[in-house]
């Protein structure tokens, strides 16, 4: 909703009660991160910290905060146009990634 009124009016004020909603969903998904899983952030956090934001060096502590996001909030990663039927790329066990030929 938030998107769509700022597609159609990009006066702030026009949209100040989208905002708010997305305010507050956005101040409790916090909230619940740091009643669950703020241990797990925590690694994460201080890994990015300690190596200059380099999500690559960091994947380890990203996935166990990934993992208690979705166990205990109950949040399921989708990606749109995944065809039917397929298990995602995020959730193969051993993906295998080759370089794409023209």
């Amino acid at each position: 909703d938030f998107m769509l009124c700022k597609s159609e009016n990009r006066r702030p004020e026009h949209c100040l009660t989208e905002g708010r909603k997305v305010t507050r969903c956005t101040a409790d998904i916090i909230e619940k991160l740091r009643q669950n899983c703020a241990e797990t952030f925590e690694r994460h956090w201080q890994c990015l910290e300690l190596n200059n934001q380099d999500y690559h060096r960091c994947r380890k502590p990203e996935r166990a905060f990934n993992t208690c996001v979705f166990q205990k909030l109950g949040l399921v990663k989708t990606i749109p146009g995944t065809p039917e039927g397929q298990v995602p790329i995020h959730e193969k066990k051993n993906p295998v990634f080759t370089s794409v030929q023209k």
